[in-house]
C-alpha cells in the first residue's frame, strides 16, 4: 500500500482478536514512530509498551474506554519528555506526528489501532498505574492495537470546509 492509500484508508479500530502482536511487529511500529518529525530532531517521545494483563488492567482503570485497552493485545502509553523542551508547542506538535506515524504503521502492517484521548484527563493516574515517577515525563495519550476484529468507518468534511486561500 502506498503512503496516500494508507492515509486515506486508515480508520480507528476498537475491537481486536485475542491473537498477540509479535515482538518484531511492535519493534517495526516503534521504528516507524521514531522517524516522525520533531523540532530540532529532539525526538521527545517516550513509550511504555504494555502487553501484560496486570499492566493493561491498571491502565484500563484510568479511562472510561478501559475495555478497549483490556482487549487490545498491545497498548503504547506515550509520554513527552519535557527535558528536551525548547518549545513546548513544537514538542507537542512532534508528539502528534509520532502518534500519526505509529497509527499509519499499524494500518500498513495489516493491524488495527485507536488513539485513546479521554485517558489524558486522568494523566496523573496513568503515571501511578505505570510507575512513572520522572517529573519530566508528561503523559500525552495511548494507542491500543492488535489484529482487527472489526473495520472502522469515518466520513470526512470537504476540503473547502476548512481551507482558505490568501493571495
Amino acid at each position: 500500500m502506498d503512503a496516500i492509500d494508507c492515509m486515506k484508508t486508515r480508520r480507528s479500530v476498537r475491537k481486536f482478536t485475542p491473537d498477540p502482536v509479535s515482538d518484531a511487529t511492535i519493534e517495526e511500529i516503534l521504528e516507524c514512530g521514531r522517524w516522525a518529525p520533531s523540532g530540532l530532531n529532539h525526538q521527545p517521545w517516550r513509550v511504555v509498551v504494555i502487553t501484560g494483563r496486570d499492566a493493561k488492567e491498571r491502565l484500563a482503570a484510568c479511562t472510561t474506554h478501559g475495555d478497549i485497552i483490556a482487549a487490545a493485545p498491545c497498548t503504547f502509553a506515550v509520554f513527552l519528555d519535557k527535558s528536551y523542551e525548547y518549545s513546548y508547542v513544537k514538542n507537542v506538535q512532534g508528539m502528534g506526528a509520532f502518534f500519526e506515524n505509529v497509527l499509519l504503521a499499524i494500518h500498513a502492517l495489516g493491524l488495527g489501532g485507536v488513539w485513546l484521548g479521554q485517558i489524558y484527563e486522568n494523566k496523573e493516574r496513568v503515571h501511578v498505574a505505570l510507575g512513572i515517577h520522572d517529573e519530566n515525563w508528561e503523559f500525552m495519550g495511548a494507542i491500543a492495537f492488535g489484529h482487527p476484529a472489526e473495520h472502522g468507518s469515518s466520513d470526512r468534511r470537504p476540503v473547502t470546509n476548512f481551507t482558505r486561500f490568501a493571495t
